[in-house]
Order: structure tokens, then C-alpha cells, then sequence
């Protein structure tokens, strides 16, 4: 089970999302760890994100500023090489593994 870090709600894994709370638009962090977290359906696409709980979440979480500090680093531009996507896939991909398996 993985709780919703915006509504708090337990789901089973198969469930739940993998929230952004600054839009996978923004390359510099689309894959930063800190900027990803567990978000129901609901709360992910019908609501939008909730931008407002999940910053209150990532305040808690990483500590006052992060969530600025998120913003900011999403403003830059960045270029990934084809071999840093590659390695950032495969390094996702066994990470969701080790999740399912728990």
C-alpha cells in the first residue's frame, strides 16, 4: 500500500501515480527525485496536482525552501544526452522493481 502524499489516502502500487509537482515539461526536473512523489488518480489529473498540498508536502519532506528551490532549477535549461536518458530509464525501471517486490 502507498499513501497519496496530497489527500493521504492508502492505494495498492497499481494505483497510484507518479506525481511532478513542477511539470515533466521542465526537463531540468522532470527526473529529480525531489520533485516526484506518490499521487492518487484524483488528485494527480482531476485535480490538477494540487500544487498547493504537494508544496506543503515537499516542505515537510526536504525542508523549507525546497519547494522555490524546485521552482528555480525548473526555469533552467538543460540538454540530456541520449546515454543519460538511457541510464536514467534503467536506473527507474529496477528502482520500480524494488518497490513492487516490497
Amino acid at each position: 500500500m502507498v499513501e497519496c502524499v496530497t489527500c493521504k489516502r492508502q492505494y495498492e502500487i497499481s494505483k497510484i501515480q507518479n506525481g511532478h509537482f513542477i511539470s515533466r515539461k521542465h526537463y531540468a526536473t522532470r527526473w529529480d527525485e525531489e520533485n516526484v512523489a506518490p499521487q492518487c488518480y484524483g488528485c494527480n489529473v482531476m485535480k490538477y496536482g494540487e500544487q498547493f498540498l504537494f508544496s506543503k508536502w515537499i516542505e515537510q519532506t526536504y525542508g523549507e525552501g525546497k519547494a522555490d528551490e524546485l521552482l528555480q532549477r525548473s526555469r533552467e535549461v538543460v540538454k540530456f544526452s541520449d546515454y543519460e536518458l538511457k541510464e536514467m530509464i534503467e536506473l527507474y525501471k529496477q528502482k520500480y522493481m524494488q518497490l513492487e517486490t516490497r
